[in-house]
């Protein structure tokens, strides 16, 4: 059987896209936001830890092009859980874990071999990334 992103139901992977921002504006507003700023050295200040009072004004591009970035990431992996014909939100939500360990953990091990960033900044991004993934995974799945 052929697949194309015609394949593919556009409305499953918006919702997956607003949920990452929703639990990206937990993890990093909330749950890490200081470990997150004093690992980066970024700041509310700076704008690039908050887009709250003290954010720069063109943060909100950072905010449009970062949503773009996700609406692709999760578009990939619609078409990826529609070509193996998942049907179901447990089966979605393994196959964000699995995207997530063969291509976004692996790479962040690689930027704390050779870029040297710290265990800890490498923990609170990645296992971000994974829980956006598994809900990501699991609301395409479901939905497929």
């Amino acid at each position: 059987m052929q697949y194309t992103m015609t394949t593919v139901n556009f409305w499953p992977i918006l919702i997956a896209t607003i949920a990452a921002f929703l639990i990206g504006a937990v993890w990093y507003s909330w749950l890490f936001a200081k470990e997150w700023a004093e690992l980066t050295g970024a700041t509310a200040g700076n704008g690039q830890a908050s887009a709250g009072s003290g954010a720069k004004p063109g943060v909100w591009k950072s905010y449009v092009s970062q949503f773009v970035i996700t609406l692709i990431q999760f578009a990939v992996l619609g078409f990826l859980i529609a070509a193996t014909g998942t049907v179901s939100g447990g089966d979605g939500a393994f196959f964000g874990f699995i995207v997530w360990l063969g291509f976004l953990a692996t790479h962040a091990v690689s930027g704390m071999l050779w870029d040297r960033r710290p265990l800890k900044l490498i923990l609170i991004e990645s296992v971000g990334s994974l829980v956006s993934l598994i809900v990501g995974g699991a609301i395409i799945g479901a939905w497929q």
